[in-house]
């Protein structure tokens, strides 16, 4: 073992001493639930653009990714001492890259696929399951925490565990030496150390559109992920941010109470408690149980009062959905931005939350903004988009998890706190943090955002004291 100081950027090794595929099988048990087309039109339409494939081949993509959801939950019961992990290659022809310590252990399972000739075995030399032991020691070594300066997650392209600095959150006038010399026995094999780049937070008289559109939803309930919420700052103008996911809390001192989620910095540097609106309608409080330390980046809201909380959700039904809002036109329609002829809002029904250990590298992935500018939508506060962004749903790649979820979806100022989400499984995923490149307007190539995990949100709120031993849960049914 060797002492490994937590600082700087370490480069990782190599990962794979060799490379197998699968042979195909001739019997075996399916794991395959097929998947209707519709109900994953914009995921299809991003994989076509992008990558210039038919849609015959951008389904197909989609239908491994979801088997590879049901594999991976196979393997870790199965063959746990074994596996490594896995990630979509779609640069590669969207091939599914299943890790494995020792690749006959996989032989099986990788057998009975419908789409095994997409899928290749790579030794690796951690399984994951010791990876989570080595990152469950580190995590105690360092008060991994909220507020804590580091921050361990398991990296399954790497096959190691990535300590992740976050100097931003170093208390000033504290020993250096307390500081900077936080080390830890770790194997360098297993065990690598990152400085992690903070995000840059993207946190804008009623408007009747005849359906629910991202910034003018009055009078078209319920609540849902990728609405505007207009706050007002203490210098009296308005900042918007996104709705995320609809909460419900059971037990403690909130049994049965609902929550709009968003971002934490949102509502950080506001002390009027002027309440939250969306077009132009007061909504939520201005403040609730809240946080600004990404990737616990998080506020979950209460309605202003019984009343509102009916018309907005209890009355309604549909209460596990976000809104999927597409149109053509503008500076920004590229590959992410797959519509149909005419802008449509729809819902996406959210049955599920996929913690930050299950998301996948290379996974197609939505999410719905509400980042705008007054020259676009001169009905809705400005939000600082900036010209030529529009509104609504776009789908991506994750690009890579750490303690985050780094995706190539765009996003603007305003779109703080959206959902992000996966057709596929019907999944929440996490919520917006923001993004490391500082850019306004249309969507250009290379984008990079951040989005903090509703697994790591959801755990903090149910464990803090100022919830009264309240469990938070993402609602997953229409009536939930």
């Amino acid at each position: 073992m060797r002492l490994v100081k937590i600082l700087g950027v370490v480069a990782a090794g190599t990962l794979f001493a060799s490379t197998i595929t699968t042979a195909p099988a001739t019997a075996g048990p399916t794991l395959q639930i097929t998947i209707d087309p519709a109900s994953v039109r914009e995921s299809i339409d991003y994989l076509k653009q992008t990558y210039r494939v038919s849609e015959r081949e951008a389904l197909r993509r989609l239908q491994l990714q979801d088997d590879a959801a049901r594999l991976d939950a196979t393997l870790k019961k199965e063959a746990a001492g074994e596996y490594g992990g896995m990630w979509i290659d779609q640069q590669a022809g969207g091939k599914l890259v299943v890790a494995m310590t020792r690749p006959v252990a996989a032989q099986r399972h990788v057998a009975a696929l419908p789409d095994r000739a997409n899928v290749t075995v790579r030794t690796v030399k951690n399984s994951l399951a010791s990876l989570q032991t080595t990152y469950d020691r580190i995590r105690q070594q360092v008060g991994a925490g909220a507020e804590s300066v580091y921050l361990p997650a398991v990296s399954q392209t790497e096959n190691k565990v990535v300590v992740w600095e976050r100097s931003w959150l170093r208390q000033p006038g504290a020993s250096a030496q307390a500081q900077e010399q936080r080390a830890f026995d770790a194997d360098p094999n297993v065990v690598t150390a990152r400085v992690l780049q903070k995000p840059t937070p993207y946190s804008a008289d009623p408007v009747d559109w005849g359906f629910c559109h991202p910034l003018y939803c009055t009078n078209y309930g319920p609540m849902r992920g990728g609405l505007r919420l207009d706050m007002r700052r203490d210098n009296g103008t308005t900042g918007g941010c996104t709705s995320g996911f609809n909460l419900r809390t059971t037990g403690g001192a909130f049994p049965g109470v609902p929550w709009v989620l968003t971002a934490g910095h949102c509502m950080a540097t506001k002390t009027n408690n002027v309440p939250t609106e969306h077009n132009r309608q007061a909504i939520l409080n201005q403040h609730g149980i809240e946080k600004n330390f990404y990737p616990y980046d998080y506020a979950a809201v209460r309605y202003v009062d019984a009343a509102t909380a009916t018309t907005w959700l209890e009355g309604q039904t549909n209460r596990n959905t976000v809104l999927k809002y597409c149109r053509n036109g503008g500076l920004d329609s590229n590959g992410d931005t797959p519509c149909g002829p005419q802008a449509t809002s729809q819902n996406q029904e959210i049955t599920s939350v996929t913690p930050l250990s299950g998301i996948l590298a290379g996974a197609v992935v939505c999410a719905t903004g509400s980042g705008s500018s007054a020259v676009n939508y001169p009905d809705s506060y400005d939000s600082g988009a900036g010209e030529g962004y529009l509104v609504g749903t776009r789908c991506g790649r994750v690009l890579s998890t750490d303690v985050g979820i780094n995706t190539d979806i765009c996003a603007r100022a305003g779109d703080s706190g959206s959902p992000l989400f996966s057709q596929v499984t019907k999944a929440g995923l996490g919520i917006l943090e923001g993004s490391q490149q500082a850019r306004s307007g249309a969507c250009q190539l290379g984008e990079l955002n951040n989005y903090a995990p509703l697994s790591t949100i959801l755990e903090d709120l149910s464990a803090r004291q100022a919830s009264g031993g309240s469990v938070f849960s993402v609602i997953t049914t229409p009536q939930g």
